[in-house]
């Protein structure tokens, strides 16, 4: 008999489980992010022209494709992680331009989605429109996938505060 009752009781469980309301996906900051190598901090940029670019992943998590997005964002105080959505992306209006999604290969493997990343990058001439006098920053939002305790996809954003010089654009 206690075999049938525990089983009713399972059954129950499980059943009034599914009619509970979904929780909303977690953003989990990932306690690792990669390294911005170039631009430097404190590096000019120039609209419209091509400017190096390198970004030193993490691969804490041993992944074996590393994704990532490169943003101009501005503000008086550095880009937040408040701002990354639950997609990995930055909050429409946190950002001035999305300068592209890129994927890294960890081991060597080749891509089988995503572009890799280029060696230079720039940003619109038109950004000196946007450009309200507040710190331009180079930002990016890494995504890291399968890290231990594999509870969900971790993010981590990192930047540096760049100039744009107006009197070339």
């Amino acid at each position: 008999m206690r075999p049938f009752i525990a089983t009713v009781v399972l059954v129950a469980t499980v059943a009034s489980a599914m009619l509970l309301p979904k929780r909303d996906k977690a953003i989990w900051q990932s306690p690792f992010s990669g390294t911005i190598v170039s631009p430097s901090a404190g590096s000019t940029i120039v609209p419209a022209v091509d400017f190096a670019f390198d970004y030193a992943t993490s691969n804490w998590c041993e992944s074996a494709f590393t994704p990532f997005t490169v943003y101009l964002t501005q503000g008086a105080e550095p880009p937040s992680f408040d701002n990354v959505t639950t997609d990995g992306t930055l909050a429409d209006g946190s950002y001035l331009y999305n300068l592209g999604k890129f994927t890294v290969s960890n081991f060597g493997l080749p891509l089988s989605a995503g572009d890799a990343p280029p060696s230079t990058l720039n940003v619109p001439a038109d950004v000196l429109q946007v450009l309200d006098g507040t710190q331009p920053y180079l930002s990016v939002v890494q995504e890291f996938d399968g890290c231990p305790g594999h509870i969900t996809t971790e993010y981590s954003l990192t930047f540096v505060a760049i100039t744009v010089n107006a009197s070339t654009a």
